[in-house]
This record gives structure tokens, C-alpha cells and sequence, in this order.
């Protein structure tokens, strides 16, 4: 009887032993991820190019930055825009777009950074890059748009100068395949120190600039109107692709995009 129970006690043991082995297994890889996706000191690294030109690469997280529960916020994200001390930004959005209807077609977060960017004198470059077609599927990326997006990058830094400051803004998910593609393209990384400064800027009671408003207000009409008109006029184009953007409340979404302006007019973070 002792023996069983003995027996038993060494079973329970050695559960007891593998849950926990496997929790800190769990908790390790949760937190090595946290820190690859989500810590936005993580997020931004440095290089020199091979024209000597000081690059730095930073990741966004788009809408997400409106979560406070990310602890990443448009104060964050502009904070390191004036650390920086950028003499031109490069941010994602598509440049077609912006030179044939005047509108900074990338993500919210993009929009807020070019307009601190107009308000402020700095230079900004567009290097996103896609298209609709019939194998277009909404809310994806691939290597050939990460390719090009390098292609876009690296043409641009040709025709700066040598010896300029360029801070490079990307989604999160693009931040990775950008450093892969600068690393093997021969730009050299550089330590930043103290990197978490860069995302603190106690001096300067956060407003959000002057501009965006108007220059979202833009961006959502293009999307709730002109961009599903040109798809729809596409004749290369499937009627289901067609329908994706086509399709649906144009008026309520263009509304409910206009939501974020009366964050920008309160100069609130979070939604």
C-alpha cells in the first residue's frame, strides 16, 4: 500500500514538473514574441548607407496605435519623428496616388506623420507599392510588395545626398523584411542608445498637427469614393474583385472614418 502510494506521489511529481516546465516554456515565447511584435522599443533600428547617409527604420502599428492597451501611441510614433531629427521621412503610402490625386493613400498613422512632416518643413517620400488584380486579397502582404517597397527605399536614398538623416516608417509587419533587405543589401547597422528616449518627449504637450485633419478627411473620401470608382472601371478586373471595393455604404464608411478627426480636434490618443 505504501509502495502504491509512493508510487503515486512520484507520478503527480513529475506532472506537476512537466506542466510547469511547459508554462515556462509558454511564458518565454510569449514574451520573446511581445518583444519582437509588440515593444516598440524593438521597433526601431539604425544603418549607415553605402553613401554614408544615416537611415533609421521604424515600425508602426497603423490604427492599433489608437489602442491604449498597445502602450504605443501617435505621441510615441511622433516623438521619434522629432528625436530623430529627420532631414526627409519616407513613409508608407504610394506615391501614384499622391501625384495623381493629391492624397496620402497609406494608413492612418502615415497621414498623421506626413502632416507633422508638412507642418514642421521636413521632406517626405512615398515608398509603398500595390496594386488590384484578380489574385488581390485584401489585408495581405507578400514578398514582391516587400521587395519593392526596398526597390522604392533604395532608388529614393540614390537621389538624396550623401550625409542627410532619413527616418524610414513602416507597418510593423514590413519593419522586419525592410531590415532583412537593408542588411543584405550592404547598410551597415548601427547601436542606438538609450533607445527608449526617442519615444519620450516630456518637453512638448501633445498635439496632433494642424493639418491631418484635412488631409484625412482626404484620405477617407478617396477611399470611400474615388479609389472603389477607378477599381470598379478597371475592365482587367473579376466583378468579385470589382465588388470588394465597390460594393457596400460608401457614405457610412467614409463617416465612420471621419471618427478619428474628433480625436485629432480633442488631441486625444486613444479611441
Amino acid at each position: 500500500m505504501t509502495g502504491s502510494i509512493k508510487k503515486k506521489s512520484k507520478i503527480v511529481k513529475r506532472i506537476f514538473i512537466g506542466l510547469s516546465i511547459v508554462l515556462i516554456a509558454a511564458i518565454v515565447v510569449l514574451g520573446l514574441m511581445w518583444n519582437r511584435y509588440l515593444n516598440k522599443n524593438s521597433l526601431l533600428k539604425k544603418f549607415e548607407t553605402t553613401q554614408n547617409q544615416e537611415v533609421y527604420l521604424l515600425g508602426a502599428f497603423h490604427e492599433d496605435h489608437f489602442n491604449k492597451w498597445i502602450n504605443y501611441s501617435m505621441e510615441d510614433l511622433l516623438s521619434v519623428a522629432r528625436n530623430v531629427k529627420p532631414d526627409v521621412v519616407f513613409i508608407e503610402a504610394r506615391e501614384k496616388y499622391f501625384k495623381d490625386y493629391g492624397v496620402v493613400d497609406g494608413p492612418i498613422d502615415m497621414t498623421v506623420v506626413y502632416s507633422y512632416c508638412k507642418d514642421n518643413d521636413i521632406a517626405v517620400e512615398m515608398i509603398d507599392w500595390w496594386f488590384v488584380d484578380n489574385s488581390y486579397k485584401s489585408g495581405t502582404t507578400n514578398d514582391k510588395r516587400d521587395d519593392m517597397i526596398f526597390e522604392n527605399i533604395n532608388n529614393k536614398l540614390n537621389t538624396i545626398p550623401e550625409n542627410l538623416k532619413i527616418l524610414v516608417i513602416s507597418g510593423a509587419g514590413h519593419f522586419y523584411e525592410q531590415t532583412k533587405r537593408f542588411l543584405n543589401n550592404g547598410f551597415e547597422p548601427q547601436e542606438i542608445k538609450n533607445k527608449a528616449t526617442y519615444f519620450d518627449d516630456q518637453d512638448v504637450d501633445f498635439k496632433y498637427p494642424g493639418s491631418v485633419e484635412a488631409i484625412w478627411k482626404q484620405h477617407a473620401y478617396f477611399y470611400a469614393y474615388t479609389y472603389p470608382n477607378i477599381v470598379g472601371q478597371d475592365k482587367t478586373l473579376d466583378e468579385d474583385i470589382k465588388s470588394e471595393f465597390t460594393e457596400g455604404n460608401h457614405d457610412a464608411f467614409y463617416k465612420q472614418q471621419l471618427e478619428y478627426c474628433d480625436l485629432f480636434s480633442k488631441n486625444e490618443l486613444y479611441k
